[in-house]
Protein backbone atom coordinates (compact mmCIF):
# COMPACT_ATOMS: atom_id res chain seq x y z
CA UNK A 1 0.00 0.00 0.00
CA UNK A 2 3.20 2.50 1.02
CA UNK A 3 4.56 2.05 -2.56
CA UNK A 4 1.69 2.37 -3.93
CA UNK A 5 0.58 5.92 -2.43
CA UNK A 6 4.34 6.79 -3.60
CA UNK A 7 4.45 5.75 -7.03
CA UNK A 8 1.35 7.74 -6.97
CA UNK A 9 2.95 11.07 -5.77
CA UNK A 10 5.71 10.52 -7.51
CA UNK A 11 3.39 10.23 -10.77
CA UNK A 12 1.56 13.12 -9.86
CA UNK A 13 5.09 15.27 -9.43
CA UNK A 14 6.23 14.23 -12.52
CA UNK A 15 3.11 15.12 -14.50
CA UNK A 16 3.30 18.50 -12.86
CA UNK A 17 6.69 18.95 -14.06
CA UNK A 18 5.68 18.35 -17.24
CA UNK A 19 3.05 20.63 -17.22
CA UNK A 20 5.01 23.38 -16.00
CA UNK A 21 7.68 22.98 -18.84
CA UNK A 22 4.86 22.43 -21.48
CA UNK A 23 3.48 25.37 -20.36
CA UNK A 24 1.73 27.14 -23.53
CA UNK A 25 2.55 31.06 -24.02
CA UNK A 26 -0.20 33.22 -24.93
CA UNK A 27 0.71 35.83 -27.24
CA UNK A 28 -1.50 38.94 -28.07
CA UNK A 29 0.05 39.83 -31.43
CA UNK A 30 -0.56 37.04 -33.83
CA UNK A 31 2.55 38.11 -35.96
CA UNK A 32 4.61 38.53 -32.87
CA UNK A 33 4.06 34.83 -32.08
CA UNK A 34 4.40 33.78 -35.80
CA UNK A 35 7.55 35.40 -36.11
CA UNK A 36 9.08 34.39 -32.69
CA UNK A 37 7.84 30.74 -33.74
CA UNK A 38 9.82 30.82 -36.78
CA UNK A 39 13.20 30.72 -35.07
CA UNK A 40 12.74 29.54 -31.30
CA UNK A 41 10.00 26.61 -31.61
CA UNK A 42 12.41 24.03 -30.73
CA UNK A 43 10.51 21.05 -30.20
CA UNK A 44 8.11 22.33 -33.30
CA UNK A 45 5.12 21.85 -31.61
CA UNK A 46 3.84 24.67 -33.31
CA UNK A 47 3.53 26.74 -29.90
CA UNK A 48 5.92 28.67 -27.61
CA UNK A 49 6.70 27.00 -24.34
CA UNK A 50 8.02 28.99 -20.76
CA UNK A 51 11.37 27.21 -20.95
CA UNK A 52 11.76 27.84 -24.30
CA UNK A 53 11.32 31.37 -24.26
CA UNK A 54 13.44 31.80 -20.87
CA UNK A 55 16.37 30.44 -23.24
CA UNK A 56 15.98 33.46 -25.49
CA UNK A 57 18.61 36.28 -25.11
CA UNK A 58 18.31 38.43 -28.42
CA UNK A 59 14.77 38.44 -30.20
CA UNK A 60 15.35 40.50 -33.85
CA UNK A 61 11.88 40.43 -35.46
CA UNK A 62 12.44 43.10 -38.39
CA UNK A 63 9.66 43.71 -40.58
CA UNK A 64 7.36 41.19 -39.30
CA UNK A 65 3.69 43.01 -39.35
CA UNK A 66 4.30 43.31 -36.06
CA UNK A 67 1.66 45.86 -33.96
CA UNK A 68 1.98 45.50 -30.88
CA UNK A 69 4.69 45.43 -28.26
CA UNK A 70 3.00 43.39 -25.21
CA UNK A 71 4.64 40.25 -26.00
CA UNK A 72 8.40 41.59 -25.27
CA UNK A 73 7.15 40.64 -21.79
CA UNK A 74 7.31 36.84 -22.15
CA UNK A 75 10.96 37.27 -22.39
CA UNK A 76 12.22 38.37 -19.01
CA UNK A 77 15.86 37.18 -20.16
CA UNK A 78 15.92 39.08 -22.96
CA UNK A 79 19.05 41.34 -23.21
CA UNK A 80 18.64 42.46 -27.13
CA UNK A 81 15.39 43.15 -28.67
CA UNK A 82 15.07 44.84 -32.08
CA UNK A 83 11.71 45.43 -33.13
CA UNK A 84 12.69 47.76 -36.59
CA UNK A 85 9.99 48.38 -39.11
CA UNK A 86 7.16 47.38 -37.81
CA UNK A 87 4.08 49.15 -36.94
CA UNK A 88 3.70 50.22 -33.51
CA UNK A 89 1.83 52.86 -32.22
CA UNK A 90 2.69 53.28 -28.52
CA UNK A 91 5.22 50.90 -26.80
CA UNK A 92 5.66 50.51 -22.79
CA UNK A 93 8.59 48.41 -21.50
CA UNK A 94 8.77 47.39 -18.09
CA UNK A 95 9.83 43.93 -16.26
CA UNK A 96 12.72 42.93 -18.61
CA UNK A 97 15.76 42.92 -15.98
CA UNK A 98 18.13 41.95 -18.13
CA UNK A 99 17.17 44.40 -21.45
CA UNK A 100 20.41 45.84 -22.56
CA UNK A 101 19.44 47.46 -25.55
CA UNK A 102 16.16 48.17 -27.47
CA UNK A 103 15.39 49.68 -30.90
CA UNK A 104 12.27 50.20 -32.72
CA UNK A 105 13.30 52.80 -35.73
CA UNK A 106 11.06 52.98 -38.13
CA UNK A 107 7.75 51.98 -36.33
CA UNK A 108 5.41 54.97 -36.12
CA UNK A 109 5.46 55.08 -32.66
CA UNK A 110 3.54 58.05 -31.11
CA UNK A 111 4.35 57.49 -27.64
CA UNK A 112 7.03 55.47 -25.83
CA UNK A 113 7.46 54.56 -21.99
CA UNK A 114 10.66 52.67 -20.44
CA UNK A 115 10.51 51.99 -16.42
CA UNK A 116 12.72 49.91 -14.06
CA UNK A 117 14.72 48.85 -16.64
CA UNK A 118 18.19 48.91 -14.87
CA UNK A 119 19.89 46.94 -17.85
CA UNK A 120 19.40 49.36 -20.34
CA UNK A 121 22.25 50.58 -22.21
CA UNK A 122 21.40 51.84 -25.83
CA UNK A 123 17.59 52.60 -27.25
CA UNK A 124 17.11 53.77 -30.62
CA UNK A 125 14.02 55.19 -31.38
CA UNK A 126 14.75 57.30 -35.14
CA UNK A 127 11.84 58.03 -37.59
CA UNK A 128 9.00 57.52 -35.28
CA UNK A 129 5.89 60.04 -34.78
CA UNK A 130 7.34 60.51 -31.38
CA UNK A 131 5.54 62.85 -29.62
CA UNK A 132 5.93 61.76 -25.98
CA UNK A 133 8.63 60.14 -24.44
CA UNK A 134 9.39 59.25 -20.37
CA UNK A 135 12.37 57.40 -19.01
CA UNK A 136 12.45 56.63 -15.36
CA UNK A 137 14.23 54.06 -13.57
CA UNK A 138 16.39 54.01 -16.52
CA UNK A 139 20.07 54.89 -15.09
CA UNK A 140 22.58 53.11 -17.28
CA UNK A 141 21.37 54.72 -21.10
CA UNK A 142 24.87 55.65 -22.51
CA UNK A 143 23.14 56.08 -25.71
CA UNK A 144 19.91 57.33 -26.98
CA UNK A 145 18.73 58.12 -30.47
CA UNK A 146 15.37 59.92 -31.02
CA UNK A 147 16.27 61.71 -34.02
CA UNK A 148 13.52 62.26 -36.96
CA UNK A 149 11.01 62.44 -34.74
CA UNK A 150 8.15 65.13 -33.57
CA UNK A 151 9.41 65.69 -30.04
CA UNK A 152 8.80 69.24 -28.31
CA UNK A 153 11.17 68.17 -25.18
CA UNK A 154 13.11 65.21 -23.66
CA UNK A 155 14.09 64.84 -20.02
CA UNK A 156 17.92 63.44 -19.64
CA UNK A 157 18.00 65.12 -16.50
CA UNK A 158 18.22 61.42 -14.91
CA UNK A 159 20.34 60.00 -17.16
CA UNK A 160 23.82 60.52 -15.53
CA UNK A 161 25.63 58.21 -17.59
CA UNK A 162 24.44 59.44 -21.13
CA UNK A 163 27.44 59.91 -23.76
CA UNK A 164 25.91 59.93 -27.02
CA UNK A 165 22.40 61.72 -27.67
CA UNK A 166 20.86 62.11 -31.28
CA UNK A 167 17.68 64.26 -31.74
CA UNK A 168 18.43 66.25 -34.78
CA UNK A 169 15.26 66.98 -36.80
CA UNK A 170 12.55 67.32 -34.05
CA UNK A 171 10.46 69.87 -32.50
CA UNK A 172 13.10 70.53 -29.42
CA UNK A 173 13.57 73.85 -28.64
CA UNK A 174 15.51 73.72 -25.22
CA UNK A 175 17.64 70.69 -23.89
CA UNK A 176 18.86 70.90 -20.75
CA UNK A 177 22.12 68.69 -20.24
CA UNK A 178 23.17 70.51 -16.62
CA UNK A 179 22.95 67.42 -15.15
CA UNK A 180 24.72 65.28 -17.52
CA UNK A 181 28.09 64.07 -18.17
CA UNK A 182 29.92 67.41 -19.28
CA UNK A 183 30.00 67.95 -22.77
CA UNK A 184 33.69 67.28 -23.70
CA UNK A 185 32.89 63.64 -22.56
CA UNK A 186 29.30 63.81 -24.62
CA UNK A 187 28.58 64.16 -28.09
CA UNK A 188 25.33 65.52 -29.23
CA UNK A 189 23.70 65.92 -32.64
CA UNK A 190 21.04 68.21 -32.95
CA UNK A 191 20.03 70.27 -36.06
CA UNK A 192 17.52 73.32 -35.46
CA UNK A 193 17.61 76.07 -33.46
CA UNK A 194 17.80 74.28 -30.13
CA UNK A 195 18.91 76.02 -27.00
CA UNK A 196 20.93 74.10 -24.78
CA UNK A 197 21.33 74.92 -21.32
CA UNK A 198 24.56 73.69 -19.61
Amino acid sequence: MMKIKIFATFGLIISGFSLFCSQKLNFKDPNFEKAVLENFDLNKNGSLEKLEADMITNLFLVQKGITSADDMLLFSNAKMIVLDDNTIPNVSIMGLPQLELFSCTECKISSFKAEGLKSLASLYLDNNLLENISLKETPRIDQLTLSLNQLKAVDITALKNLRKLNVEHNKIQKLDISKNPAPSDTEYRRKSNEGIRH
